[in-house]
């Protein structure tokens, strides 16, 4: 909704409740503007945890009348059980926001913008997907936050073949935005959790580092070129707290053009990645 005092437009945005846990609720409290966390389960926008399972829990949500959804961390599940929840959450009007580790860096937009530029210099370059864990951590939720991180850089992996697979991570290539991807997952305690995707050229290389999403520490982009180095400017904030900006902008645009595709864009997302992930092949598991 819009108005307009004297000859100032100003923007009139909703605040939404939200029945959230301790760790959402201490993140709304950055919005207070948008968002009121409550006790009560049956509000109109709700926090669901992303665990085995939630697809059922978001569709019964939203059967429940719930207008918005933000799905923390989602596991794999069955591609053709995403895209009917899709569909449910297009007739019914319902946003779904899916919270990711990786690829919700705010930084995204603007390293995906420095990623097609080097890769428009150097036909030949390649690119690099590696993720540091937890040595407990599931290697098929590791892959697919790879692919979901390549996604919204502009650069959908396919063809992905696993060459070394081991209790201590994987070691896999694919064809990544039509170049030679390399994806790599190292499982251990001895390392914080964190995210790196380099393009290398002949002259150009791109590089962004994304820390721990427990951290309050940014994302780093730095573009390396003949000139000499360059890091961007570090944008200070969590991906949790992005998926839940990106809500509220997509509730308070519902009669926009392009809303219908906007609110259950993640959900499509997330099923081609998931039969990009079925679609992989093995050629070799264990030590070599």
């Amino acid at each position: 909704m819009t108005g307009t005092i004297g000859t100032a437009r100003t923007d009139i945005r909703r605040t939404f409740d939200v029945s959230a846990d301790t760790d959402t609720a201490a993140v709304l409290a950055t919005l207070p503007l948008s968002f009121r966390p409550v006790t009560v389960d049956r509000v109109p926008v709700r926090a669901l945890s992303g665990r085995r399972g939630w697809v059922d829990t978001a569709a019964a949500a939203i059967h429940d009348g719930a207008v918005g959804l933000v799905v923390r961390h989602p596991a794999p599940a069955d591609p053709a059980d995403i895209l009917v929840l899709a569909e449910l959450a297009g007739k019914c009007g319902t946003v779904v926001v899916l919270d990711s580790p990786w690829a919700g860096t705010p930084t995204a937009a603007r390293a995906a913008e420095a990623l097609r530029d080097a890769a428009d210099s150097d036909s030949a370059s390649a690119i690099e997907c590696r993720l540091t864990l937890p040595s407990d951590h599931d290697i098929g939720q590791a892959l697919l936050d790879q692919l979901a991180l390549l996604r919204i850089l502009g650069n959908p992996a396919d063809e992905i073949r696993t060459y070394l697979r081991t209790e201590r991570g994987v070691l896999a290539t694919a064809t990544v935005g039509g170049r030679t991807g390399l994806l790599g997952t190292v499982l251990t305690d001895a390392l914080a959790p964190a995210a790196s995707v380099r393009l290398i050229g002949a002259g150009r290389a791109v590089h962004l580092q994304i820390p721990s999403w427990h951290t309050a520490r940014p994302a780093l982009l730095t573009i390396t070129s003949p000139e000499g180095s360059h890091t961007w400017p570090t944008h200070y904030e969590s991906p949790h707290r992005a998926a839940w900006r990106r809500l509220h902008r997509l509730l308070n645009d519902s009669e926009s053009p392009g809303f219908e595709a906007a609110a259950v864009a993640d959900l499509h997302a997330l099923a081609a990645d998931l039969h990009t992930m079925d679609r992989a092949t093995t050629d070799h598991e264990g030590p070599p």
